[in-house]
């Protein structure tokens, strides 16, 4: 097998596995096309500069919207009263959805208002 350095067939492919090739936020199917699986990237849980950062149980699979929808989510964790330490995966991706639901929702409305009625 060739050794590939990219995450969806490299170092990323174990983690899209464990996940089944579905998005942790929005439940985004990499198996259901090949356009779908070419969006699914990494998302980390934790933030840079933490010991744990790296490790693969803090990894998880995200569609591109999802893994930047939030993009200042660990530069605002304190104003927002976030922790890391001693959560679980599954917990971190539980804390982390709310804030990405809610940049897809306004993204939602703008496409609503600027894009899909400008085609009418």
């Amino acid at each position: 097998m060739t050794p590939y350095s990219d995450s969806l067939r490299g170092y990323g492919h174990p983690i899209f596995a464990r996940d089944e090739f579905i998005c942790q936020y929005c439940g985004l199917d990499g198996r259901e096309s090949f356009d779908n699986w070419l969006s699914l990237t990494v998302d980390h849980l934790l933030p840079k500069g933490h010991p744990l950062r790296d490790d693969p149980d803090f990894i998880v699979t995200a569609c591109k919207f999802c893994n930047t929808a939030d993009n200042q989510y660990f530069a605002r964790a304190q104003e927002r009263g976030l922790a890391f330490d001693g959560l679980s995966r599954s917990e971190l991706v539980d804390q982390r959805r709310p804030y990405v639901e809610t940049t897809r929702r306004s993204y939602r409305d703008f496409w609503e208002k600027n894009v899909r009625r400008a085609l009418s």
